[in-house]
């Protein structure tokens, strides 16, 4: 094989191994900003949760939406003394879309109870966050997410 063929060969690979080794970053930045949302929810961490999103980006669970670093902030402060929570996360696909931005799809069975009791009789709900992520200049950040409900607890329909 002549040198230019050998160039070109290693070149194409090079590129290849560049673009999966991208898109296996994106992934799995992405899926710990999954995780760290669950985490943090749950403890709860208002200021850590907060600052997974963009300056500017949105949380939507039911009808109600909340945008904007300081308004996540304040909606998981005013929880802190409501129920406690767990976020059971599980089937998280990341798709890269482009250099800095990617989509995503994860699921999550919510369990709820009042602190201090240390029984459920079930999960509060199961759903489906979809998740818009972008790259910023502090790493990639959820810039929207929203809840997709699925089954609740006690749904006989």
């Amino acid at each position: 094989m002549n040198m230019l063929k050998r160039f070109l060969l290693c070149t194409v690979l090079a590129l290849g191994l560049a673009s999966n080794s991208f898109a296996a970053d994106v992934q799995l930045d992405c899926t710990n900003l999954v995780l760290d949302y669950a985490y943090h929810r749950d403890r709860p961490n208002p200021v850590e949760l907060s600052q997974l999103f963009t300056e500017h980006g949105s949380l939507t669970v039911g009808a109600d939406t909340w945008t904007g670093r300081s308004a996540i902030l304040e909606r998981l402060e005013s929880t802190r003394s409501g129920p406690v929570y767990r976020h059971l996360m599980s089937t998280i696909r990341i798709f890269p879309v482009d250099d800095d931005h990617a989509t995503g799809v994860s699921y999550v069975t919510v369990y709820n109870a009042p602190q201090g009791q240390r029984s459920v009789e079930g999960f509060a709900a199961i759903g489906e966050y979809h998740d818009d992520f972008v790259l910023t200049d502090e790493g990639w950040k959820i810039d929207k997410r929203v809840f997709v409900p699925i089954f609740f607890y006690g749904d006989k329909d």
